[in-house]
């Protein structure tokens, strides 16, 4: 099949789920799309939606992509479903807005629980699924102790509960991303903190239970057969002890994956690592890319 596609230019757009598609029908996601080659569709991270603004204008400059993100549910102006969703309902978000844009096939690039979703993505429609590129992707049943990480996100839960948004946002972005996280997103993104408060909604809301009640161990590892890259910060697990346990499992469930520290990076890592993510990004394609899936950049 042959990933290079064409569609019309689109930004700032709307797509409504059919009410036909399970769980999440009747959801309106925001998404945007810009270029013309290899489609490759972001699916951010947590609290924020501009995770990898930054990186798409990287990668734009080092290939031909056809490059398209959302948000996700109860992210910007993306509505929530009427019930609970669940990891299998987000990846359905995501090729639900593939099939939209008329994309048979993409290369998926998740952060944190965008990754798993990627992941998920994969096991549910893997013709729709070139490769994966996951940056930390939490996933609590591939490390034997998942306590520190669950022992912060509690504690910053019960103050989301208790009505203190800002102080639960600020408690999750120093206890599990980066204590230093307020400089790099002044610098890299300017204005960010309405986006992060609002976020910080859909964070505890939507993504916390259904990142915790996902279970993704080594078998399902080994149904996901597409080429992986895996991305880590450095200093990542000084922050979040369970990142470099994580890396290390999947890197030895996944069949086809290939692993990357970086140097210096946080879990803010496609913030302060655009242009060298977009680089291993754009390696990886052109080196793993079959005969069947042509490359065209």
């Amino acid at each position: 099949m042959k990933l290079h596609e064409h569609v019309a230019e689109t930004r700032d757009s709307r797509l409504r789920i059919p009410d036909e598609n399970t769980s999440v029908g009747g959801v309106e996601l925001e998404y945007w799309v810009k270029g013309v080659g290899v489609p490759v569709v972001f699916l951010h991270g947590g609290v924020l939606t501009d995770w990898f603004g930054p990186l798409a204008d990287e990668l734009s400059t080092t290939g031909s992509y056809r490059l398209g993100s959302y948000h996700r549910p109860g992210y910007g102006s993306s509505t929530l479903p009427s019930q609970p969703i669940t990891m299998a309902g987000q990846a359905e978000c995501c090729l639900a807005l593939m099939r939209h844009l008329g994309l048979a096939k993409a290369h998926l690039v998740g952060h944190s629980i965008g990754a798993c979703i990627a992941l998920e993505a994969a096991l549910q429609e893997p013709e729709a699924v070139a490769s994966v590129g996951l940056l930390e992707p939490p996933v609590m049943t591939a490390t034997s102790d998942p306590s520190p990480a669950l022992t912060v996100l509690r504690a910053t839960a019960a103050l989301w509960k208790q009505g203190d948004v800002a102080g639960a946002m600020d408690a999750f972005m120093r206890g599990i991303v980066d204590p230093d996280y307020e400089r790099v997103l002044d610098r890299v993104l300017g204005t960010w903190r309405e986006d992060a408060l609002k976020g910080t909604d859909a964070f505890f809301q939507t993504d916390q239970p259904t990142v915790q009640g996902w279970r993704f161990e080594k078998p399902e590892a080994a149904r996901v057969r597409q080429p992986a890259i895996l991305f880590l910060g450095e200093y990542s697990t000084r922050v979040n002890p369970i990142r470099e346990p994580v890396h290390r499992t999947l890197l030895s469930w996944l069949p086809n994956a290939e692993g990357h520290t970086l140097e210096g990076a946080s879990h803010l890592l496609p913030l302060q690592e655009p242009a060298r993510i977009a680089a291993l990004l754009t390696a990886f394609y052109k080196a793993r890319i079959t005969a069947q899936d042509h490359w065209d950049g």
